[in-house]
């Protein structure tokens, strides 16, 4: 795009969008938000006032055709996303889609092949790929410092209390509950860093009927998991060991308990959320001492972002509007793309069925990338 403005739509206005989505952009030089898209029409002026943009529209293909964008963010309800999707990339533009990707395998083959057709550039959503402390993990294993992988784990325990949580507790909106919203990011780094995972064995559960709002009203009950583990075996013969859940008293909203442990031959180590600038190394016979990230894996080459800034829990995800910009500059695939998307929408789902048949599943291959 040389230097020419990157005009952005932003469609769907919730949390996400206002924690990650928006700030993230609002900071790279040579690009605009140039248009908002919201349902609720009282959040979208909000937003308007907020972040002091004119054009707003409560249809996105308003603002498809009125802004003409050059590329989009949708951060809308999961069933919405291949159609927000599909409209979006045969108006020309880029997209940035959250995870997941799609309500099905189908569905996620669909969008996946209509972005490779349209040569637009495309991204799902999968922020833990920017967490210094795992970017330097990553590193860690591709260089060989742990030795030979054996097993690892991965937990992510927290409370959002019993109370409604909105259309992500209904199946038909959503798809599926903790496996959908937080397992899926810990598929797409797991396979980022360990490589694809050929089968699973998974239990998952729903412990409370979530019908009152946080204020006491009725509403419809939950028909989703609150908790959902999963043991997978990896192509490479790793062995992981996974965990998610809402409902872990003592551990916060902001992120709980949050940690991904590798145990290799020669040493193990551990990233945490709450501590992304640092991890945890143990060498042979030694015990676990912390060890910072250096320097080179706390932001993403040329990204405009200071890591001292703000709360390094938040701030990371930044990052990831970075790699879009950058990838649609610079003409290249994004990482992680729809393709990842589609990869953690097939893990997840044999999960399901490895629940619904009480046994093993192998991971389907759907599509191979030629990225």
């Amino acid at each position: 795009m040389g230097d020419r403005t990157l005009r952005v739509g932003l469609i769907g206005l919730g949390g996400v969008c206002a924690a990650v989505h928006y700030p993230g952009f609002a900071r790279i030089p040579g690009v605009e938000i140039a248009g908002l898209c919201e349902a609720n029409a009282e959040q979208l002026a909000r937003r308007q006032r907020e972040w002091g943009i004119a054009a707003g529209f409560t249809d996105a293909q308003e603002l498809l055709k009125q802004v003409k964008p050059d590329a989009v963010v949708i951060s809308t309800p999961n069933v919405s996303h291949r159609e927000q999707v599909l409209r979006a990339l045969d108006a020309g533009c880029h997209v940035l889609c959250e995870k997941p990707l799609g309500m099905t395998v189908p569905e996620t083959v669909e969008m996946y092949d209509a972005a490779r057709a349209s040569g637009r550039r495309h991204m799902t959503a999968f922020t833990y790929r920017f967490v210094p402390g795992l970017t330097y993990l990553r590193s860690l294993v591709r260089t060989g410092a742990l030795g030979e992988i054996r097993h690892a784990r991965i937990q992510r325990l927290h409370d959002w209390g019993e109370s409604s949580l909105g259309w992500r507790q209904y199946k038909a909106m959503a798809g599926s509950g903790e496996l959908g919203d937080m397992g899926t990011h810990r598929i797409d780094y797991a396979e980022d860093v360990l490589g694809p995972i050929r089968s699973v064995c998974g239990a998952m559960k729903q412990v409370v009927l979530r019908d009152r709002t946080r204020d006491g009203q009725a509403c419809e009950p939950q028909d989703v998991e609150d908790w959902v583990a999963w043991i997978a075996e990896f192509a490479s013969g790793v062995t992981g060991v996974f965990e998610m859940g809402k409902l872990a008293k003592g551990r916060g909203p902001d992120g709980g308990h949050d940690f991904c442990e590798l145990n290799g031959s020669d040493a193990s180590a551990v990233y945490q959320l709450h501590t992304p600038h640092e991890i945890l190394l143990a060498p042979r016979g030694q015990p676990y001492a912390p060890r910072p990230v250096p320097e080179e894996f706390l932001k993403r080459p040329g990204s405009p972002r200071d890591p001292n800034e703000g709360d390094p829990i938040q701030t990371f995800r930044y990052d990831q509007a970075w790699e879009f910009v950058s990838a649609i500059r610079e003409g290249r695939e994004c990482e992680p793309s729809f393709y990842h998307g589609m990869r953690a929408q097939a893990v997840a789902e044999a999960i399901m069925e490895s629940v619904r048949s009480r046994q093993w599943v192998n991971v389907p291959t759907v599509k191979d990338s030629d990225e």
